[in-house]
């Protein structure tokens, strides 16, 4: 149909503008694995269904990344943040083993950030059970990896954080800013 026809072109488009675009990883900065973890609540007009994303960079640049739709629809902005959370720290376990084999582990807790308070908080916060048993039991795994001293949950203002390219549409500047927290950088500004 035409639409899908004009959806095509757009990526093509997309993909002719950013043919110099390349992911840079090392540099100068410290090798320190931060996470960044993302909902867009009920974004799917079809199931109501929330995109979840997260990634994860390693000093400067992006070593993994994922953005999908949530298989649970979630009944709060609360929820679909925390379910986000919980496939993210799936994602920094096994990222802490594979830096512990290469002994490239650092000492301290993985920061994980989020936008979300509720979530943030529902992490840490045991009291909250009351206002949560609607929440599968499964989506707690987050809660037992800050316990367990392996990630920490820190608030993220919402313009800062870098997972929201993987879950929303953008406006051009907050699009290239976040794509650039992503490690790509132009090849014509690196040879410089």
């Amino acid at each position: 149909r035409p639409e899908h026809w004009e959806a095509a072109i757009r990526v093509l488009k997309y993909l002719k503008g950013t043919r110099l675009l390349s992911l840079v990883l090392g540099g100068h900065n410290t090798l320190q694995l931060t996470g960044y973890s993302d909902s867009d609540y009920a974004n799917c007009p079809d199931t109501s269904r929330s995109i979840g994303g997260y990634c994860y960079d390693l000093g400067s640049g992006v070593v993994s990344w994922s953005s999908r739709k949530q298989r649970t629809v979630a009944d709060s902005s609360c929820y679909a943040e925390y379910i986000a959370l919980h496939d993210a720290s799936h994602e920094v376990v096994f990222l802490r083993q594979l830096l512990s084999g290469l002994q490239l582990l650092p000492p301290k807790a993985t920061t994980l950030h989020c936008d979300n308070d509720a979530a943030s908080k529902l992490t840490e916060d045991h009291v909250w059970h009351s206002r949560v048993k609607h929440i599968r039991v499964k989506y707690h795994y987050v809660r037992e990896q800050v316990l367990n001293g392996e990630i920490i949950v820190q608030r993220v203002r919402s313009s800062d954080n870098t997972a929201d390219i993987f879950t929303k549409p953008l406006g051009r500047s907050d699009f290239q800013r976040l794509r650039q927290h992503l490690g790509l950088r132009s090849l014509e500004t690196m040879d410089t």
